[in-house]
C-alpha cells in the first residue's frame, strides 16, 4: 500500500487527527490531575506543553481551526460563568470589584514598568532615556492583563463561584479588561508617533458597548421571562442562548473588548431567566467535551520555550515575581479595603494572578513593533506558563474547607 499517497490525499482532513491528538491529551491530562486531587485544567495545561512546540511537537498550535475552536471554548467558559453569577451579589460586589482591579492595575503597571527601568536596561530597546520609560511602560502594561478563565474554570470545579469572592474576581476581571484596553491604547500611541488610534473614540465605543450590552440585557431577560412559555421555547432556548452569546461577544469586538466581556454579558442576561439551569446543564455538556478542553490544551501549546532562556532566567523570574506579587498585592490590598477578610482578600489576590492569550497578544504586538525585545517576550511566555500552572492549586488550597455555593441546579 502507498501510506504516502494515502496521506497526501487525506492531507486536507489533517486537522481532525490534531484534534484528536488534543482530545486524547486533554482527557489523559484532566484524568491524571484528578488522581492527585488537583483540578483537570492543570493537567490538560501541562499535557499542552508536553505535546507542543516546547518537548516533542505533536500538534501544531498555530493551527487556525484549532485556534478558532479553543476561542470557541474560552467564550462558552465565560458565558457559563455569567450564566452562574448572582446578579445580586454582583451588583453588591460593584465597589469592591472596582478597588481590586484598580489595585491589579496600579500595581502590576508600576512594578512592571520602574523595575526593568532602573535594573534591567539591557533587555529593553536601543533607545533614548525617555524612549526607555515608555519601553518599560509597555511591559508594565503587559502585566496588567488578567485571563480569569482558568480560575473561572476552577471555582466551578469547587463550586465556589457564586461566593462572594468568586463574583468580585470575575467584576474585577471585567473592569481590568477595559482598564487594559485604554492603558494599551495610550501606550502603544504614546510609543509609536505614527500610531492614529484615537483615545477618545476607543472610550466612547466602550461606553457605546456597555449601554447596548445593559439594553440588549434588559430586553432579553424581561422578555423571556414574559412571553416564553411552553414546550416550543423550551426545544430552542439553548439555540437562541448561543446566538444571543456569539451576536454580544462579536459585538464586544466591534466595540473594541474583548470577546469573553461580551459572552460573559450574555450569560448574565439569560441568568434572571426562568430557563437558566436548562441552558447551563444543555451547554456545558458539549463545550467540556470539546470546545473548553482543547482551549486549555491549546495554552501549553502557545507556550514555546527554547535553550536560550538561560541565558536571562534571572531577569525571566524577575518579570514572572512582579506580575504575580503584583497582582496578589494589589487586588489582595483592594479586596481588604473593601471589607474582605485577610483570607478571603488572599483567595481574590490569587484568583487574579492566571496571564494567558491577552498577555500573549500584547507581548506579541510588542515585539513586532519593536517595543519590547526577545528576552522581555519569553519572559511572558514563561508568565503565562507559571501564572496557569500554578493558579490552579493555589486557588484549590486557598478554598478549602469553604462551604460550597451552589448557584445552578435543576434541570
Amino acid at each position: 500500500m502507498d501510506f504516502a499517497a494515502m496521506w497526501a490525499h487525506a492531507g486536507e482532513y489533517e486537522f481532525l487527527l490534531q484534534l484528536a491528538i488534543l482530545l486524547i491529551a486533554a482527557s489523559i491530562g484532566g484524568w491524571l490531575a484528578a488522581k492527585i486531587s488537583m483540578p483537570p485544567v492543570l493537567g490538560q495545561i501541562l499535557v499542552g506543553i508536553l505535546i507542543g512546540p516546547t518537548v516533542f511537537n505533536l500538534v501544531d498550535g498555530n493551527n487556525d481551526i484549532i485556534h478558532k475552536i479553543s476561542q470557541i471554548g474560552v467564550v462558552f467558559l465565560m458565558f457559563l460563568a455569567g450564566l452562574e453569577t448572582d446578579l445580586k451579589e454582583l451588583k453588591a460586589s460593584g465597589k469592591g470589584a472596582s478597588m481590586i482591579a484598580l489595585g491589579g492595575v496600579v500595581f502590576p503597571l508600576a512594578l512592571g514598568t520602574f523595575v526593568p527601568l532602573y535594573f534591567f536596561t539591557q533587555y529593553l530597546p536601543a533607545g533614548t532615556e525617555s524612549q526607555h520609560f515608555m519601553y518599560a511602560l509597555y511591559i508594565g502594561t503587559i502585566l496588567t492583563a488578567t485571563s480569569v478563565s482558568i480560575s473561572v474554570s476552577v471555582l466551578r470545579d469547587i463550586k465556589q463561584m457564586g461566593s462572594r469572592q468568586g463574583v468580585s474576581i470575575l467584576g474585577g476581571a471585567i473592569i481590568d479588561d477595559v482598564v487594559g484596553i485604554i492603558l494599551l491604547a495610550i501606550v502603544s500611541g504614546m510609543v509609536n508617533p505614527n500610531s492614529h488610534t484615537s483615545v477618545l473614540q476607543l472610550m466612547i465605543n466602550i461606553v457605546s458597548f456597555f449601554i447596548l450590552s445593559i439594553v440588549i440585557g434588559t430586553i432579553v431577560s424581561k422578555g423571556i421571562t414574559r412571553f416564553a412559555q411552553g414546550s416550543v421555547w423550551r426545544d430552542r432556548i439553548v439555540t437562541f442562548a448561543i446566538i444571543l452569546c456569539f451576536t454580544l461577544a462579536f459585538a464586544a469586538e466591534l466595540f473594541s473588548v474583548a470577546a469573553i466581556t461580551g459572552a460573559y454579558f450574555a450569560g448574565v442576561a439569560l441568568a434572571a431567566t426562568p430557563y437558566r439551569h436548562r441552558v447551563v446543564n444543555k451547554i456545558q455538556s458539549f463545550a467540556f467535551a470539546l470546545f473548553t478542553p482543547i482551549f486549555f490544551v491549546s495554552i501549553g501549546l502557545s507556550a514555546v520555550i527554547t535553550s536560550d532562556i538561560v541565558k536571562y532566567l534571572g531577569y525571566a523570574l524577575v518579570i514572572v515575581l512582579l506580575a504575580i506579587g503584583g497582582k496578589i498585592i494589589g487586588c489582595g490590598l483592594g479586596a481588604r479595603l473593601s471589607g474582605f477578610s485577610g483570607k478571603h482578600s488572599m483567595q481574590i489576590g490569587i484568583g487574579m494572578i492566571a496571564r494567558a492569550e491577552v498577555a500573549l497578544i500584547v507581548a506579541n504586538q510588542g515585539l513586532k513593533s519593536h517595543i519590547i525585545t526577545n528576552q522581555t517576550f519569553t519572559s511572558v511566555v514563561l508568565l503565562v506558563v507559571i501564572s496557569t500552572i500554578v493558579t490552579p492549586p493555589l486557588l484549590k488550597i486557598l478554598f478549602k474547607g469553604e462551604k460550597p455555593v451552589e448557584v445552578c441546579s435543576g434541570e
